[in-house]
Parts: structure tokens; C-alpha cells; sequence
């Protein structure tokens, strides 16, 4: 339930490395996370008899979220930036010929000229990169006490994601270069197409394969058969099922003191996932609000939407990439060493080019989130209803907790909500659950009708 986008790095350059960049930053969990006094556990503390009106900091509190967000926020730039620089160096400086020549005295084949290039030069970025990384990653998170991980429990994650990094664009990369060398002009199209279903099949394994290399997950009702109980009155009372065998635990405390819940999988991987976290800082009516929200992600068919409104993104920028990377190279390609479209030694100056384009179609990508975050909340209220005896209280309290544990910025500027914000602000969330009262006005619950699982 995060709301700041961190940046991609080089394999969300597309629509094609969207899911596995998602999964491969499982090792710095999304969302912002304060250091408070721990909370009762949901069973035991009791919600506030009225709703917060708006979100609620104290000078003090406001000040050390404002701070962090800041950081996080240059942290954001700053990682841009040197990915831009990084890839422009590689280009001008033929690094990317140099790996192309030695590929050429081992062997003829493209495939094997991808085991060499890719892996060296994105090892090379991220080796450079790491500096940032470990700053917006492990330091920044530590100094504001976030973070419960250890440097070499981080590093041991940061080297996890390269790996998969460095598998997935190892063949993605080989994809795009076949299909290019083969048709020129249309190339870029074919790979588009390509990654539809590439990138729903690395959805439906994510949760099976990907996910638990950085965390451990366990079926809620294994040690929350009370909650499971709750949730699956929840949904009854809606008309909905979804298996409880698909509600999980995820041990988020083993490396950050943030909350969190989300939606992952596709298919027969579709799970819902609370972090314990979550389940220790809310009561249970706030939890059931946080997973209303993500059952609303579920029944809605969101992660599916989601994905395939960012592929129609993907083909805009694609194109437009395709046509710069073809005027760059044969404006600048003799100069700096390329042979033509199909030479991988352009891989630098293809990267550079979806690096900026990434960057550009953050505030698409991102409204497109913020849409479906919001009808989530809206979903959780009226899930809720005739359930939990005040779903705005709960759901505005969850909220106010959620921000003050992930030191959620009370006040982002418009440019910075509408370039990185993945979810509505969180007081905006806070003012809508306190407001969204449909059935006091005998209005129909617009979300919940004709939801299906």
C-alpha cells in the first residue's frame, strides 16, 4: 500500500520488465515505515470510537515524515540520473563494443554473444549504481529506523535481485535482438506482443518461484484462525469467495518495521498476502479494512487491468523508443562503433533510451495505480459494511496508522503525486474513508455489485 514509486532500474525499461522488477525488489519492501512504540496486537487493542479527522502528526512527526520523503524522493532523481549518465558512458565510450568484439572471438552466435554482453554490462551498472542503492535501500532506511535487516542480510538480497536481473534480461534481451535482426521495422512490435504473455507467465510463477527467495510465507489461518473466521464472513456476507487457502502471512518483520498488504499471481498463483507487520500494528476490524482493500484488488481483477493498461503504455513508448534508437544510430552509430540495429553492441544506447522513456511515462503508469488503489479503498468500505460496526472509522484509523508507521508525507507537492505517486496520498485516503457513505443515502455499494472472484 505504498504510494511513492521508487525507480525501476534498467529491466523496468519496458513493459516486459515491469513484473520481474516488481519481484526482484521484494528485498526492499515498498512503503514508508516510522520508528513508533509497537503497537497491541489486532486482538487486542481496541479502535477509536470515532474516525481521525484527516491524517494526524504531531510537529514532530510531521517534520522526521516530511525528511524522509525528501530523501527518498532525491534518492528517486538521483538513481534516474546516474542510470542516464551510466548508459550514456557505456555508449560514447564503447563499452558496449568492447563487449561486443570480445563476444565475436568466442563465438558466431547471437545467443552466445547475449551470455556475455548482458551479463557483464548489467553487473557493470549495478556494481556502479550500488553506492545509491544501499543508500536508498539499507542506509536511509536504517537512519530513520525502518529497516531491521543487517548489511549482509541486504546484500545478500541486492545480489538475489541482480541474478534474477541478469537471467531475465539475459534472454529478454537475446528475444529483442532475434526479432529485430530478422525484421528490422517491425522488431520492436513483435517483442511487444511478445511480452503479453511472457509477463503473465512470469506472473502466474512470481509467487511460487520468486517471492520466497526473500521472504517467508505462511497461510493465515496456520496462527490467525479467528482472522481467517472474520475474513471469511467478510466475504460471505458480500456474496464472494475466495479460497482461504490463498490468504497468506508474509514474515515483513525480518528485514522492516513497515505495513503493508498486496495482491500477487495470476491464475492458480492469485494470492492475497498480509504482511505480519500489518497484523501486529492494527486491531481486527483495521485488518480487515487493509484486506478488504486487497480482496478489492482480487475480485476487481486489478492486477490483470492494471497490466494490461501499462502494456498499452509500453507500445506507445516502445514505438517512439524504437524510432529515436533508430535515428541516434544512424546519426551517431558510425561514430561511436555500431553496426546497425541488430549489433548488441547498442544494448547502451537502447538502455539509455528506455531509461529516459521509463522516466516520461512514470506519471501515466502511475495514474493508472492510483485509479485502481482508489477504487480498493472504496472496495474495502463497502465489503465491509454490516460486517465491521464502522468501516470509515476503521478504515481511516488503519490509514492513520499506516502513515505514521511508513512515515507517509502529510503533504506532497502536486508535481511529485502526480509524477511517483503508485497510490492517492494518505490523507486523501483518510478524508475519503471518513466521507464514503453511500448507504446512508440508500445508494447502491457500485463495486461490490457484480464482483466475482
Amino acid at each position: 500500500m505504498r504510494s511513492l514509486r521508487k525507480p525501476l532500474g534498467i529491466l523496468g525499461l519496458a513493459a516486459a520488465f515491469s513484473i520481474i522488477g516488481k519481484a526482484a525488489r521484494f528485498s526492499a519492501p515498498a512503503g514508508h515505515a516510522a520508528a513508533v512504540p509497537k503497537r497491541a496486537s489486532l486482538s487486542s487493542r481496541i479502535a477509536p470510537a470515532s474516525p481521525p479527522s484527516g491524517y494526524q502528526l504531531t510537529p514532530a512527526e510531521r517534520a522526521r515524515a516530511i525528511a524522509y520523503n525528501d530523501a527518498e524522493t532525491a534518492d528517486y532523481f538521483l538513481g534516474v540520473a546516474l542510470a542516464i549518465l551510466i548508459n550514456l558512458m557505456f555508449w560514447i565510450g564503447r563499452f558496449g563494443v568492447w563487449l561486443r568484439n570480445m563476444a565475436r572471438k568466442v563465438s558466431s552466435r547471437v545467443s552466445v554473444h547475449c551470455l556475455i554482453v548482458v551479463p557483464a554490462l548489467l553487473a557493470a551498472t549495478a556494481l556502479i549504481e550500488l553506492p545509491v542503492d544501499l543508500q536508498s535501500g539499507y542506509i536511509l532506511e536504517r537512519h530513520f529506523h525502518l529497516s531491521t535487516e543487517t548489511l549482509s542480510m541486504w546484500l545478500a538480497d541486492w545480489g538475489k535481485s541482480l541474478a534474477i536481473e541478469i537471467v531475465a534480461g539475459t534472454f529478454l534481451v537475446w528475444v529483442f535482438y532475434v526479432l529485430v535482426r530478422r525484421s528490422p521495422r517491425r522488431g520492436w512490435l513483435y517483442f511487444w506482443l511478445l511480452t503479453i504473455p511472457l509477463g503473465l507467465l512470469v506472473a502466474v510463477f512470481e509467487p511460487y518461484v520468486i517471492e520466497p527467495l526473500f521472504f517467508k510465507f505462511t497461510p493465515l489461518e496456520r496462527e490467525h484462525p479467528a482472522l481467517v473466521e472474520r475474513i471469511e464472513q467478510m466475504l460471505h456476507h458480500a456474496g464472494l469467495y475466495i479460497p482461504v487457502s490463498r490468504v497468506y502471512e508474509m514474515n515483513a518483520s525480518s528485514k522492516t518495521r513497515e505495513l503493508n498488504a498486496y495482491v500477487s499471481g495470476f491464475g492458480p498463483s492469485k494470492r492475497v498476502v498480509v504482511w505480519d507487520t500489518t497484523l501486529h500494528a492494527l486491531n481486527t476490524d483495521e485488518t480487515l479494512e487493509v484486506l478488504g482493500h486487497e480482496t478489492g484488488h482480487y475480485v476487481l481483477h486489478h492486477v490483470v487491468k492494471e497490466f494490461l493498461w501499462d502494456e498499452m503504455v509500453a507500445v506507445l513508448f516502445l514505438w517512439l523508443g524504437f524510432r529515436v534508437f533508430g535515428w541516434a544510430l544512424r546519426r551517431f552509430g558510425r561514430r561511436t562503433g555500431l553496426d546497425g540495429l541488430d549489433d548488441l553492441a547498442s544494448l547502451p544506447l537502447a538502455f539509455l533510451i528506455l531509461t529516459i522513456l521509463a522516466f516520461l511515462s512514470d506519471p501515466a503508469v502511475n495514474a493508472i495505480s492510483r485509479h485502481y488503489e482508489h477504487q480498493a479503498d472504496q472496495f474495502a468500505l463497502e465489503v465491509t459494511y454490516g460486517v465491521v460496526s464502522n468501516p470509515n472509522t476503521a478504515e481511516a484509523g488503519a490509514f492513520q496508522i499506516l502513515g505514521e508507521r511508513d512515515l507517509s508525507d502529510p503533504d506532497p507537492s502536486p508535481f511529485i503525486r502526480f509524477w511517483l505517486y503508485s497510490h492517492p496520498p494518505i490523507a486523501e485516503r483518510i478524508r475519503f474513508a471518513e466521507t464514503y457513505k453511500p448507504w446512508a443515502k440508500g445508494q447502491p455499494l457500485r463495486l461490490l455489485h457484480g464482483a466475482s472472484p
